[in-house]
């Protein structure tokens, strides 16, 4: 017993090191992955505000067309605000902006051909 000279204890404290490093590294991975995940749902979630808002915008556009034409319309997740940029003969540009709970904005601008009553044109926007 007297012989060992003292090799256990620093092979343990290397190993116990080295699975410390690790456990460390793996939870510092697991925040970045959590924090993109969170801004991948963010993200989404405003750009089904806008298809969501597109969709109940475009379903009561063939009744009438209006000259002004604006508004807002609340969900559970967000806002989403619209306004009629231009109307040329057959089309109308629409921009649609959107706001999440978490304050996660999305823009597009869609082309609506009200003789076909389809949406024809999707312009996303990059929001600084």
């Amino acid at each position: 017993m007297n012989n060992q000279k003292g090799v256990v204890f620093p092979m343990v404290l290397i190993i116990a090191s080295i699975f410390i490093m690790l456990m460390i590294l793996m939870i510092d991975q697991f925040i970045i992955d959590k924090r993109f995940y969170k801004e991948v749902e963010e993200s989404l979630v405003a750009d089904h505000l806008v298809h969501l808002a597109v969709k109940e915008v475009t379903a009561g556009w063939e009744e009438e067309t209006p000259e002004i034409f604006q508004g807002d319309i609340s969900y559970p997740n967000g806002l989403v605000r619209y306004s009629l940029m231009k109307q040329d003969g057959r089309y109308a540009f629409i921009e649609f902006s959107s706001t999440t709970a978490n304050d996660r904005v999305g823009r597009i601008i869609i082309q609506y051909d009200k003789e076909a009553g389809m949406v024809v044109g999707w312009i996303e926007k990059q929001v600084g």
